[in-house]
C-alpha cells in the first residue's frame, strides 16, 4: 500500500482484519505473494493476497489464500465502549523481570516445546506457562510470550502479530497426549516408540485450515518484549477443532482475537514428501 499507493489510509496502512485460507501444504523455500486490490477506499481499503510456489511437477500452484482489511487507526472514528469483557479467571500475577532473569516468577515458567524438529516455528519463541495442575480441564491455556528469533530476544511489533496468533504449543501438546483415547492405543504407541518410529511426542501435526485476526490496537512502534495469549477449543470432532485466541498486552489491554479451524492428523502426513499436480507414467495420478 506505501509503494502502490502512497496517498491512501494517510500514508500508513495498517492491516485491521486478516482472513486467510491455507488450501494446501506450503514448504520450506521461495514463495512468490501476488497482491490484487479488490477495493480501494477512504476508510478501509480490501487486498487479496495469494501465495503460491512451484510443485514437485514444476507447476506453480497457489496454497494459501487471503483477504487483509487496511484502515489508518489513529484516524478512525466512530463510538468507543469499555464493555464488562475480562479474563475469568484472572492469570496469575506475573514479575517480568524475574521471568526474563531466571525463566521463572509465581506460578509462571518456561515452557519447553516437544518434537521442535517438526515445529520449527516455535523455536523462534520463548514460552511461559503456568504450573498449573489440571490446567487442560479449565478449558483453556495461557501463556506469556517472547519473540526471539534465532535465539536472540527481539519485541514484538504489529508486523508480528499474526504469527504470534499461532503459536500456542502447549495446547497442541495436550492433544499429543491424546485426551480421546487414552488407553485405546497404548500398547501401539510403545511398539512405535521402541521401534523409532515416531517420538514419544509431537505425533500429531495441526493444519490450520482457516485464520481470522481482527486487530483492535497498534502496538507502539518500538514494539513491547511480553505479550500474553489465551487459547480455548471448545470441540474437537472427527479430527476438526476450532480454537479462539485472546491477545493482550503486558497492560492487560486487548490487542487482538484470532479465530481459528484446524485438523489433528498424523504428523508423518507432514514429513511426507510434496506431491505434484500432474499425472505419473501410465496415466495415473500422482495425488
Amino acid at each position: 500500500m506505501k509503494t502502490t499507493h502512497p496517498t491512501r489510509h494517510k500514508g500508513s496502512p495498517d492491516p485491521i482484519t486478516v482472513y486467510l485460507t491455507f488450501i494446501r501444504r506450503t514448504d520450506i523455500g521461495p514463495a512468490l505473494f501476488t497482491v490484487t486490490d479488490v477495493k480501494l477506499g477512504s476508510r478501509t481499503s480490501t487486498l487479496h493476497i495469494g501465495l503460491s510456489q512451484i510443485d514437485p511437477d514444476g507447476n506453480r500452484r497457489e496454497e494459501v489464500a487471503g483477504y487483509i482489511t487496511i484502515s489508518h487507526i489513529a484516524s478512525e472514528e466512530g463510538p468507543t465502549m469499555q464493555t464488562a469483557f475480562a479474563l475469568t479467571p484472572a492469570p496469575p500475577a506475573v514479575d517480568f523481570n524475574q521471568l526474563a532473569r531466571t525463566g521463572e516468577s509465581g506460578e509462571w515458567k518456561r515452557f519447553e516445546v516437544a518434537f521442535a524438529s517438526m515445529r520449527k516455528a516455535s523455536r523462534q519463541v520463548e514460552f511461559y506457562a503456568p504450573s498449573v495442575p489440571g490446567m487442560m480441564k479449565r478449558g483453556f491455556i495461557e501463556q506469556w510470550a517472547r519473540f526471539a528469533p534465532y535465539g536472540k530476544v527481539e519485541r514484538w511489533t504489529d508486523e508480528t502479530l499474526g504469527f504470534l496468533a499461532d503459536m500456542f504449543p502447549m495446547m497442541l501438546e495436550s492433544f499429543d497426549e491424546k485426551p480421546w483415547e487414552k488407553k485405546a492405543r497404548e500398547k501401539k504407541e510403545k511398539e512405535e516408540e521402541k521401534d523409532g518410529k515416531i517420538s514419544p511426542k509431537g505425533k500429531f501435526w495441526y493444519p490450520t485450515i482457516l485464520l481470522n485476526l481482527d486487530i483492535k490496537k497498534k502496538l507502539p512502534a518500538e514494539g513491547v518484549e511480553w505479550m500474553y495469549s489465551r487459547v480455548q477449543t471448545k470441540r474437537l470432532q472427527n479430527g476438526r477443532m476450532d480454537l479462539d485466541v485472546i491477545i493482550m498486552d503486558e497492560k492487560g489491554e486487548l490487542v487482538a482475537l484470532s479465530n481459528h479451524v484446524a485438523l489433528v492428523i498424523g504428523a508423518e502426513r507432514n514429513l511426507s514428501a510434496r506431491k505434484g499436480n500432474g499425472k505419473a507414467a501410465g496415466g495415473e495420478s500422482k495425488i
